[in-house]
């Protein structure tokens, strides 16, 4: 990293005295420059807008899509989000065609996905492909991977991080390198970052009976590092073969603990690691296209809980909690254009995932026990059809069919319920068989403006854990826990007017049957005593308004805005105790500028290629906390500005200040976010 940091100034220096070939070879476009392509999609985030809001994980790369709203903390101490009311299992992560969820569990942690290596994220909301397989209930996220263009590429980047008092906070850094040749391309690349603390705002009070005070949030530090290496075989122009390997190595750190009660959990997740290597073929013709992926994603993880405060500062914990889970399967994708009206597509995918439950023993930690084992296969299979036979007119019609066979369960607390003939507990598999649907018609007003109207049916097959988790003891495990269902609706506006402005407008309407919710239950050897129980609600609607307008009126000003309006509606005769969605607020609300008043500058300044002031406002209006609507979150207002710099076309200076205004918010009761941090970051790519 620190050769790349040197060097790379020196060759961009060199290659400037003579242009290279080409338009814009080893030139860096600025972020607002290179937005133009993705302009009439926000719901596509580009690694140029990446690095323009600083974003260095999936969780803050998606902040700022309307729709999206961010969750987080509590004892798992996941950083995820909803996308128009649906949860982070509904919404699937995808890196290159590959689920990035714990098989048990069904997702994973959205900040633990390092994104510098990313061309794009995409947010499918409701109206997903039929092509992606399974369990898309509310949506698909889409992480794409980005190869190599140029005979050399070169990048790397350092971002130093302080508090509110400019005490070192954290640190991230990039470096990669790839290479194109007529007959094949590799790159590598490597993310580190660290979190050593967070600050919280000073507006904070802290309670006499909790341990959190002001100044640093207590165990707020986390250490992520991902490596990824490419390989691709072009012996022909239409075939494309590569290998994909990457290796993420997370310490998430302790929870840190609620702010206002006396009890709290202490989990820490010293193990958070994945090894995930892909296989790829893609042929492509005028009329035909083939793509095959085969993969293995091989996920470990470790928990430690510690009975209380007093245990942790001692060093003694519960015994070791690890998963030990894989997930392998593959996908066949082929697309059919018949003529120059219609078109076919296809997918065929197949997952087989396996999980085990092993516990650490009491006096020996290094010593591990399988106390569960789950194996399951899922198949589906979708189609999709394009008809273009009307003028300004595209409809699209699909359907898929998607199956959960069980292969294996076993379990220790099954195995000790069975013994003792406790039919509360035992747990027995069954098979689910679901299909899926969507229709969509486009007109095309003009070359620049588009209406389209779009249905969806998508299914969701409940997760290991809703089904056969125990969670020590604390909940009663549902085996017949259902499905769930949702259908969507949608209509929206896309245009561009003037070539000044661009918007994207969207009204929606999702019709959920079956969510899944933990309730308090009395525990049956116990009824003094409660456990949760998961079961399915009956309905639940999420309707909504998004505007996300772009404005791009000079070469200094350019910006954008996302607003989205958020309600629900919940069946209360039926869902008995669920009187509110908790963290789903009315109204969110952000809006960026990008104001360049140096673009051209004077001769003697001829290093300096611009100069940009980048400010962004956020605001969540207020959301209750529980479901049974007694606890509420206050509204909340941010301002972020950062300052950058491009200089010789090749490097990057950029200084940034969140959270300008100190303030305290929460996106979830009880855990405050950072208050006034600072970011220094230097870039460089050729």
């Amino acid at each position: 990293m620190a050769f790349l940091l040197v060097v790379m100034p020196l060759v961009a220096r060199e290659a400037s005295s003579s242009p290279p070939d080409g338009d814009d070879d080893g030139v860096i476009m600025l972020p607002e420059a290179a937005i133009v392509e993705e302009r009439d999609n926000p719901n596509v985030v580009t690694q140029q807008e990446m690095e323009r809001d600083g974003a260095n994980d999936l969780w803050e790369a998606v902040r700022y899509v309307p729709g999206v709203i961010l969750s987080g903390g509590g004892r798992r101490n996941d950083s995820n989000f909803t996308v128009r009311g649906f949860g982070a299992d509904d919404v699937p992560i995808f890196i290159d065609g590959i689920l990035m969820a714990n098989p048990y569990r069904g997702e994973g942690d959205a900040a633990r996905f390092l994104t510098g290596d990313l061309e794009s994220v995409e947010i499918q909301k409701g109206f997903s492909t039929e092509l992606l397989g399974a369990n898309v209930l509310g949506g698909a996220v889409l992480m794409r991977t980005s190869k190599p263009k140029k005979a050399l590429e070169l990048s790397s980047s350092a971002a130093l991080e302080a508090d509110g008092v400019f005490k070192f906070s954290g640190a991230n850094l990039f470096a990669g390198a790839g290479t194109r040749q007529d007959l094949f391309y590799a790159k590598a690349n490597i993310q580190y970052r660290l979190i050593d603390h967070w600050r919280l705002s000073d507006s904070f009070e802290p309670v006499q009976v909790n341990p959190q005070q002001k100044g640093d949030r207590l165990w707020s530090d986390s250490k992520d590092v991902k490596t990824g290496v490419m390989l691709g075989l072009t012996p022909a122009a239409p075939l494309d073969i590569w290998l994909s390997y990457t290796y993420q190595n997370a310490d998430k750190g302790v929870s840190p603990p609620d702010i206002r009660t006396r009890e709290f959990s202490i989990w820490h997740w010293p193990v958070w690691n994945r090894h995930s290597v892909s296989l790829n073929g893609a042929f492509e013709s005028n009329d035909i296209s083939l793509n095959v992926l085969i993969y293995f994603d091989k996920y470990d993880n470790r928990m430690d809980e510690y009975y209380n405060l007093r245990a942790y500062e001692l060093g003694f914990h519960a015994p070791h909690s690890d998963y030990d889970e894989y997930s392998a399967g593959g996908r066949i994708t082929g697309s059919w254009s018949i003529n120059a009206l219609n078109k076919i597509s296809a997918a065929f995918t197949y997952k087989k995932e396996d999980h085990k439950g092993l516990k650490g023993d009491l006096f020996n930690e290094d010593i591990l026990t399988e106390v569960v084992h789950v194996n399951e296969d899922t198949w589906s299979l979708g189609t999709e059809y394009e008809n273009t036979m009307l003028e300004n007119f595209i409809f699209k019609a699909g359907f898929g069919f998607d199956a959960l066979i069980p292969n294996q369960f076993w379990s220790e607390d099954n195995e000790f319920s069975k013994l003792i003939e406790q039919g509360w507990f035992v747990v027995k598999t069954r098979r689910m068989f679901l299909y899926t649907a969507l229709l969509g018609a486009y007109y095309d007003i003009n070359a620049d403006n588009q209406l389209h109207l779009t249905y969806a049916r998508k299914n969701h097959f409940p997760t290991m854990s809703a089904r056969y988790s125990t969670r020590f003891g604390k909940n009663l495990p549902n085996p017949n826990l259902g499905p769930e269902m949702a259908n969507h609706f949608e209509f929206g506006y896309t245009g561009t007017w003037f070539k000044k402005f661009s918007i994207n407008a969207a009204l929606y309407y999702s019709l959920m049957e079956g969510k899944f919710v933990n309730v308090k239950l009395p525990n049956p050897d116990y009824p003094s005593a409660q456990v949760d129980y998961a079961r399915n609600l009956d309905a639940v609607s999420f309707y909504g308004f998004e505007l996300a307008p772009e404005f791009f009126p000079a070469e200094y000003l350019s910006g954008g805005i996302s607003f989205s309006v958020n309600e629900y509606f919940l069946n209360k005769t039926q869902n008995a105790g669920i009187k509110r969605i908790p963290y789903y607020p009315e109204i969110t609300f952000s809006m960026y500028a990008v104001v360049t008043p140096v673009s051209h500058p004077p001769e003697k300044f001829s290093f300096l290629k611009s100069l940009s002031l980048i400010p962004r406002i956020e605001y969540i209006s207020m959301r209750y906390s529980d479901s049974g609507g007694l606890f509420t979150m206050d509204s909340y207002w941010l301002l972020n500005l950062k300052l950058r710099a491009e200089i010789t076309g090749y490097v990057t200076l950029s200084f940034s200040v969140d959270n300008v205004f100190d303030s305290f918010y929460e996106i979830r009761y009880n855990s405050p976010m950072p208050g006034r941090s600072f970011t220094t970051t230097v870039a460089a790519k050729y």
